[in-house]
C-alpha cells in the first residue's frame, strides 16, 4: 500500500487494489475508524495513490499527502490541500509540530528498516496535536503465517527471508514488537485489530479461520495485518 508498491503499469489511480475482493475486508475495518473531519488536519503518510485521501476528503479532512512515488502525489493531490513528494521522515520535520488531529501510515513501516522505521514513529508523534490520532497497519509477524514461515521455515528450516509475499518488505514486525516500539515512542494504544486473510501454511496449505477481524485479545494480535489505533501518550503533571 505503501508508495513503492504502484507502478506505471497500474491504472492512473491505482485504486483497483483497495477494491478487490482480497482487500474489501480489510479496507471497510479501516475506513470505519475514521472520524469525521470537520475542516480538521491529517495527514496520509505513506499515501500511495490516495484511496485512503480520498475519504479523509469525503469526511471533512484538510488532507497534506507525502509520498516518494511521483505518480502516487499526483493522483492523491486531487483529494489534498497539500502534497509533498520525497521521504516521509525528512517532510515530517519541517511540518508544524501538533499540528495534525489525525495521522494515517499504512502499510508503509514494513518497508524501511527497523531504526528508519523508529525515526518515522518519532517524527510523526511529535506531528500529531495533543488529542491527535494515529491509524497504523503492517503485516504480522506474530500471525499462523508469520509463525509459519518466520519462526519455523526462516528460524529453523532455513527456507530463507520471510518477507509476507512481498519482495519489497524489508521488516516485518510481530503485533507485540510494534506495540512496544509505540510506547517507546510516546503513543498510547488504545485499540489493535487483528485482520485474518485467508492464508497459507507449510505442511497445511490454505486455510481460513471461522472469523475476519478480531479487536479482542488474544486474537487481535494474531491477524495476518494489524490495524493499531493509537493516541499521543500525555504526562500528568505532578
Amino acid at each position: 500500500m505503501s508508495g513503492n508498491q504502484f507502478q506505471a503499469s497500474h491504472t492512473p489511480f491505482g485504486l483497483e487494489k483497495y477494491e478487490a475482493p482480497y482487500e474489501v475486508g480489510r479496507v471497510k475495518v479501516l475506513k470505519e475508524l475514521f472520524p469525521l473531519g470537520n475542516g480538521r488536519k491529517a495527514l496520509d503518510v505513506g499515501c500511495g495513490p490516495g484511496y485512503f485521501s480520498r475519504e479523509l476528503f469525503q469526511r471533512g479532512w484538510r488532507t497534506t499527502v507525502i509520498d516518494s512515488d511521483r505518480e502516487n502525489i499526483a493522483a492523491a493531490s486531487e483529494y489534498a490541500e497539500k502534497a509533498l513528494l520525497g521521504d516521509a521522515t525528512m517532510i515530517l520535520s519541517k511540518l508544524p509540530d501538533r499540528g495534525y488531529d489525525l495521522i494515517l501510515c499504512l502499510e508503509l513501516l514494513e518497508h524501511m528498516p527497523k531504526e528508519r522505521g523508529k525515526e518515522l514513529l518519532v517524527s510523526i508523534e511529535k506531528a500529531l496535536g495533543p488529542h491527535g490520532k494515529l491509524i497504523l497497519s503492517t503485516p504480522n509477524r506474530l500471525s499462523p503465517e508469520g509463525l509459519g514461515y518466520y519462526y519455523w521455515g526462516q528460524k529453523i528450516r532455513g527456507w530463507g527471508k520471510w518477507d509476507a509475499w512481498d519482495p519489497t518488505h524489508i521488516h516485518i514486525y510481530s503485533s507485540l514488537e510494534l506495540i512496544r516500539l509505540l510506547k517507546t515512542v510516546g503513543f498510547t494504544v488504545e485499540r489493535t485489530i487483528g485482520y485474518h486473510y485467508e492464508g497459507l501454511l507449510p505442511l497445511v496449505g490454505r486455510w481460513r479461520l471461522p472469523l475476519v477481524t478480531s479487536a479482542t485479545f488474544p486474537l487481535n494480535l494474531l491477524g495476518f495485518d494489524v490495524i493499531i489505533e493509537s493516541r499521543r501518550r500525555i504526562e500528568e503533571r505532578p
